[in-house]
């Protein structure tokens, strides 16, 4: 497989988000997920134009000591079918001051929904058992810290 070129685009279908592959300034500060089976060589993918902004403030903000997108699986009860799946954070991030957090990009509209309300709990159990913060970004957050 080859590499994507710089900000690679995907189509857009009508009604879906914008996506595509971000080629980190600071490729030194990006962690790719180690526990998925995925090509290595490929940059990070983000799903929308916010994961996309988000990406781009982790790389350029001297205050991140290093980002990864989709690094590893929190296991959560689905209550759809009541059975296990595998959640998997938007990013993962660790501050120059030593704190580490979890973060989920997601439309306000959609925090609230069953399924993500046990991805959620789930998140918020793992980061508690392993001293990291559990943050749900909408964009009230992006647009209150100038991210979008």
């Amino acid at each position: 497989m080859t590499r994507p070129r710089y900000n690679q685009k995907r189509k857009r279908k009508k009604g879906k988000f914008l996506s595509g592959y971000y080629k980190p300034i600071n490729e030194d500060k990006y962690r790719q997920p180690i526990d998925r089976t995925m090509n290595k060589d490929l940059y990070p993918n983000y799903r929308s134009s916010w994961e996309l902004a988000f990406y781009k403030y982790l790389d350029h903000s001297d205050k991140v000591e290093y980002w990864g997108t989709e690094v590893f699986f929190i296991p959560y009860i689905s209550p759809k079918d009541n059975q296990i799946h595998r959640y998997f954070s938007d990013v993962m991030m660790k501050t120059k001051d030593g704190s580490t957090f979890v973060i989920e990009i997601k439309p306000k509209s959609q925090v609230n929904t069953p399924i993500n309300q046990a991805k959620f709990k789930a998140a918020e159990e793992y980061c508690k058992r392993n001293n990291s913060q559990f943050l749900i970004l909408t964009e009230v957050e992006l647009k209150q810290w100038g991210i979008i």
